[in-house]
């Protein structure tokens, strides 16, 4: 797969120069992504191509300001840094049925050659049988069964499947992990351009790609893991106590948006006075425990009131007042008891997180508050849940 150079101005004689092996075919990819943010920099440039291992070794030789990744290997921690994500994959592993109870040792992989996933495979030292140059072929080849096994983007495989019109659910499919596309820039850039990743980085959200959002069958899984155990927990007469009392004692919008500054003023000048006394409750330490079982798989859990404000938190939370987002308000309008929210990625943790909601209600069925349940959806999806749509 070919790689690419960008030129780019930033007050210098000589344009700055990137490479990525992403194609530019694709209509929603980090060379998309790249591009606009550039252009938000004020920074015109050029494309060029050239392979993507030469474009680690063109960075080492102060030939390359960067390059696209989806990792920070070893051997490059020592010649830059990787900016937050630029575009997020979803990698799985796609079986044929008839090799699923293979030995390991004779399962033949496939790859798409100079892509990222075999570049992984040949970074761990799994041997690649067969090659070819695009997705469509190696669909075609694991459908032949030609190959065991492959290892590619969930949105691709089920994009080309549909299109050469082969039945996608008779393979054997498992998540691997989400790869997050980064920007790696050079140690020489950034001595150059102190600000260059803050800046760089300033502008994700503007030209980021459409929110990440689980497919039907991640939901599923999910589900599969927490939706009994967080209606259960819903419908728990200490949860619907407070929040009752909450609902009792309403705050105006002023109010509201007093307190919920208030509140974001503590946490980031990490005196979180407001936050702690919530943290202190009885009912807040009920939801650190009901979290604490499920070994990290959950990561907060948050229970408002009918105007979105926290009545109780399982850790400290950015703000108060939840109302204004969609983890909130879509449960009031949706026909199914539950949402999903965008996955996001958590830059100091490095993990991905997608939040689950839960509607409360009182004895009458009336939606008095949520139940919000933040999910590392990588280690659920990882686990072998089982579920049926409701």
């Amino acid at each position: 797969m070919p790689a690419y150079f960008f030129f780019m101005l930033l007050g210098l004689s000589e344009p700055l120069k990137f490479g990525s092996n992403l194609p530019t075919t694709s209509p929603d990819n980090a060379v998309n992504q790249v591009q606009c943010i550039l252009y938000e920099m004020g920074t015109p440039f050029k494309l060029h191509t050239l392979p993507w291992l030469r474009a680690r070794r063109e960075v080492k030789l102060h030939r390359l300001d960067g390059y696209f990744t989806t990792h920070l290997t070893p051997e490059m921690k020592a010649y830059g840094k990787i900016t937050s994500p630029v575009f997020l994959e979803k990698w799985y592993w796609f079986t044929h049925p008839d090799s699923v109870n293979k030995p390991e040792e004779k399962i033949h992989y496939g790859a798409v050659r100079g892509s990222y996933q075999a570049n992984w495979l040949k970074s761990q030292n799994i041997q690649v049988q067969v090659e070819v140059n695009s997705i469509e072929e190696i669909i075609k080849i694991l459908h032949h069964q030609r190959v065991d096994r492959i290892l590619l983007d969930l949105d691709d495989f089920e994009h080309v499947t549909s299109r050469l019109e082969i039945d996608q659910s008779a393979y054997s499919k498992e998540f691997f992990r989400y790869v997050p596309l980064g920007l790696f820039a050079s140690n020489s850039l950034i001595k150059r351009f102190p600000n260059f990743m803050s800046q760089f980085d300033d502008n994700l959200a503007t030209c980021s790609q459409t929110p990440f959002s689980l497919s039907k069958s991640e939901k599923d899984h999910v589900l599969g893991f927490i939706y009994n155990q967080a209606k259960a927990l819903a419908a728990q007469a200490s949860l619907t106590e407070q929040t009752l009392i909450s609902n009792s004692l309403p705050l105006s919008e002023d109010e509201l948006i007093k307190a919920d500054k208030q509140w974001q003023t503590e946490v980031k000048n990490e005196q979180a006075k407001l936050g702690k006394l919530m943290l202190d409750k009885a009912l807040s330490k009920k939801l650190n425990d009901w979290q604490s079982q499920f070994n990290g798989s959950v990561t907060e859990v948050i229970l408002t009131d009918n105007q979105g404000k926290n009545v109780a938190i399982s850790k400290l939370t950015s703000d108060y007042w939840q109302g204004d987002e969609d983890k909130f308000n879509k449960v009031f309008t949706l026909i199914d008891d539950y949402y999903f929210d965008n996955v996001e990625y958590d830059a100091s943790t490095h993990h991905f997180q997608v939040q689950l909601s839960i509607p409360v209600f009182n004895e009458h069925y009336n939606h008095i508050g949520v139940l919000i349940i933040g999910i590392d959806v990588e280690k659920v999806l990882r686990l072998n849940a089982s579920f049926t749509p409701i």
